[in-house]
């Protein structure tokens, strides 16, 4: 289904019809079906789920500006107060991850707990690897000179050098399909903001439970820097086998880990 999020036009599904609502944003060159692998094993009668293709990505609208880490903070809360749902337990992975923690420390009445996937407060903050600033440069270079009609086959390589273990084909047919939808535009302006962003200083104020969860083999982010650990009380847990798609890698996992996570937490599952 679309929403309208002010003059924008949001894809959106709704799974499941538990008491407890999750609110999923996607990472770079994704969609909202990257979250399927998970659901098969979260307990969906605890759960509602709301998929979001965020600004750009998949059947959202793509509009010539709007890419900043505060546009999609305000689609989000937009959707929330359309949906009249809060506090909500938000999801984000990698780059919908940056802006799962922007809303957080923002907007933290809005939400319940945090669950972060790969993710990091952006390229502009201080504490950032060196690794991870050079795999954006690289990437942001390698389009910058890739002839627009050769683009798909620049972004598949992106996409599919972030893995430890191969995707299925079924997950690969999702995100041809997702990257087949992305305008030059939308490319240029989100790697532009995953390099400059830097919301480091907003971390310590985020006061809701917080799950941070990362591959065990993430090439992206080393596992000895940790920006995230200025979040107050945060829980951190490693997915073993997995890269930098730890839900699409080892779904059951992070499935069981989240649920773990919420039952302890969240105010809609009794806070077990």
């Amino acid at each position: 289904m679309y929403v309208k999020v002010g003059p924008l036009s949001v894809s959106v599904e709704v799974v499941g019809n538990g008491p407890c609502p999750l609110v999923f944003l996607h990472g770079w060159l994704m969609s909202k079906e990257s979250w399927y692998p998970l659901l098969k094993f979260l307990p969906m009668t605890y759960y509602q789920a709301y998929l979001i293709d965020v600004r750009g990505f998949g059947n959202t609208d793509k509009p010539v500006d709007g890419y900043a880490i505060e546009d999609y903070a305000r689609d989000t809360i937009r959707l929330l107060r359309t949906w009249h749902i809060k506090p909500v337990n938000l999801v984000g992975h990698s780059f919908g991850g940056a802006g799962s923690l922007f809303i957080a420390a923002k907007t933290g009445h809005y939400i319940d707990t945090l669950t972060v996937l790969d993710t990091f407060p952006g390229g502009g903050a201080p504490s950032v690897s060196m690794r991870t600033k050079r795999y954006l440069q690289r990437v942001q270079d390698l389009i910058h000179r890739t002839p627009e009609h050769k683009q798909y086959l620049a972004l598949r390589r992106i996409w599919l050098q972030a893995f430890h273990r191969p995707p299925s084909a079924d997950i690969l047919g999702w995100q041809i399909d997702a990257m087949g939808k992305i305008p030059r535009h939308v490319l240029e302006k989100t790697l532009h903001t995953n390099l400059t962003t830097n919301i480091e200083g907003l971390l310590a104020r985020i006061h809701c439970p917080s799950l941070v969860i990362r591959g065990e083999f993430d090439r992206m982010l080393p596992a000895d820097v940790e920006p995230l650990r200025q979040i107050p009380g945060a829980e951190f847990t490693t997915i073993g086998d997995a890269g930098h798609y730890p839900m699409l890698e080892s779904p059951e996992q992070v499935a069981i880990t989240m649920h773990k996570f919420l039952t302890r937490h969240s105010q809609y599952l009794g806070k077990e």
